[in-house]
């Protein structure tokens, strides 16, 4: 059997939105869901599998039939969803008795529940969440009715608010793969049949590295895994290490360069570093319009002269300062912190 297992789809969300350049970013999330579609309608899959938060929020009714309809368009393939903590169907949610196509099975059932599906001799167990926080073990103790039949648990969770997993009883319940949700990040234990889809796209400056979905081969006797990144867009880190010489112009172009090479269609959390001349200031701000930057971390410490500065105040509260721990020797990198950043204050005080 060929499969795909995806979850953490989030529609509706709307990343970065206070960002000019992440306008589109909610429309980018459904866009990929319909990519996704389109690629198994082009080379169908016997099952996909929907692991929770499919919806960022309650969907609206007409959200529902749109995912309904792309749904639709793969006949062939059997699709498994199932409602995690984001989307989980409280009182008049329009997930209730909404008539699904016929190749889309929806778990509706707050407990464990057991589906057949004959044509491709397995069963799928799961549950939907009907509130947004479940602190029960409720996949500890599942049995596997039938061992001659390829068994699969849809299981959204592992914190300990929302279902808290014990992956060692989980590899020991009989199931052939545990196709999980709710942790964004990526990761697959195929000697315990069991991985984490992670998001389809990146929600939140979190979630960084390679999103996409986990591409599966099963049967009674083989398991084969494998993650296909498919984001339209990721996080990315960049370290910059400045020097006394550098402005903020070189700052600029040479970010600029890496955020190329990086793709700059993907979004950026900027860490600076290293030493800058004392008298110099960066301007984050202007920094931070070249592209899709989310964040900007100035962990820069001025170049100072401890010498010079020691010589020149050796008689009051900075020179005080600076030979406390000019005559230690060896600094560790605490220490290093400490001297520029109090040698900084002290330096600010005594020009007010």
């Amino acid at each position: 059997m060929r499969f795909i297992h995806t979850g953490d789809i989030h529609l509706g969300a709307q990343p970065e939105s206070k960002r000019e350049w992440a306008a589109g970013r909610g429309d980018e999330l459904w866009g990929t869901f319909e990519r996704l579609v389109k690629k198994i309608k082009m080379d169908p899959v016997d099952l996909l599998i929907i692991a929770g938060d499919l919806f960022h929020r309650q969907p609206l009714l007409r959200e529902i039939k749109e995912v309904d309809y792309l749904l639709s368009t793969i006949p062939d393939t059997k699709v498994v969803i199932c409602a995690g903590n984001h989307d989980a169907i409280k009182k008049g949610s329009f997930y209730e008795g909404f008539e699904w196509s016929e190749n889309v099975i929806f778990i509706e059932d707050k407990n464990i529940t057991k589906i057949d599906i004959e044509e491709l001799n397995t069963c799928i167990y799961g549950l939907s969440y009907h509130e947004t926080e479940i602190q029960e073990n409720l996949y500890d103790h599942i049995i596997v009715d039938d061992i001659n039949k390829i068994n699969i648990l849809v299981a959204h969770g592992g914190d300990e608010k929302h279902i808290p997993i014990n992956r060692k009883k989980l590899a020991m319940s009989g199931f052939d793969y545990v196709a999980m949700g709710h942790i964004h990040k990526p990761d697959i234990d195929e000697k315990s049949r069991m991985a984490y889809c992670g998001s389809l796209e990146p929600i939140d400056m979190n979630d960084i590295g390679e999103r996409g979905y986990i591409y599966g081969e099963l049967n009674k006797y083989k398991l084969e895994l494998e993650f296909v990144p498919f984001a339209k867009r990721i996080y990315k880190e960049i370290d910059f290490t400045v020097t006394p010489t550098v402005t903020n112009m070189e700052i600029r172009h040479r970010l600029l360069e890496l955020m190329q090479e990086n793709g700059e269609e993907n979004m950026f959390k900027i860490t600076l570093d290293g030493y800058r001349d004392p008298d110099f200031e960066i301007h984050v701000l202007d920094i931070s319009g070249i592209g899709n930057i989310v964040s900007i971390d100035d962990k820069t410490v001025p170049d100072f002269d401890f010498e010079e500065l020691y010589q020149d105040n050796h008689d009051n509260i900075l020179g005080m300062f600076i030979g406390k721990y000019l005559n230690k020797g060896y600094l560790n990198d605490l220490d290093k912190k400490t001297l520029y950043y109090g040698t900084k204050a002290l330096i600010d005080a005594m020009e007010d």
